[in-house]
């Protein structure tokens, strides 16, 4: 897996600001900053959101994944998760049904104003 980053193209569109500077925004080294434009480090997730947040982009915008391995595997799972989660929304709807409809449950739940006649 590779880890490509716009770093230094946004650092010259926001003031040729330099790694110092932007490590110091970040709250890391200028060390760490410079690994991490030269993808020699992968930043964490926090650093990443950090980064992005300085220049007002997405962590999208400013970092690309790409996987050289297996061809199953893939930097990109939003297609994945976005079935899975239709799947997970599919299944709660079914297992609603089951329990019979809302106007059935209403009856059988105890509104507020029967709560307060019993206070």
């Amino acid at each position: 897996m590779t880890l490509s980053n716009k770093i230094r193209e946004f650092r010259f569109k926001n003031g040729e600001m330099t790694q110092k500077r932007l490590g110091e925004l970040v709250g890391v080294s200028r060390q760490t900053m410079n690994a991490i434009e030269n993808s020699k480090h992968a930043p964490t997730i926090d650093v990443a959101i950090r980064i992005a947040d300085v220049f007002g982009v997405s962590v999208d915008d400013l970092f690309e994944c790409t996987y050289d391995g297996k061809p199953e595997r893939r930097c990109d799972t939003t297609n994945t998760a976005t079935v899975r989660k239709k799947d997970r929304i599919e299944e709660a709807i079914d297992a609603s049904a089951e329990h019979g409809s809302v106007e059935e449950k209403a009856e059988n739940e105890i509104s507020l104003a029967d709560l307060r006649g019993v206070i």
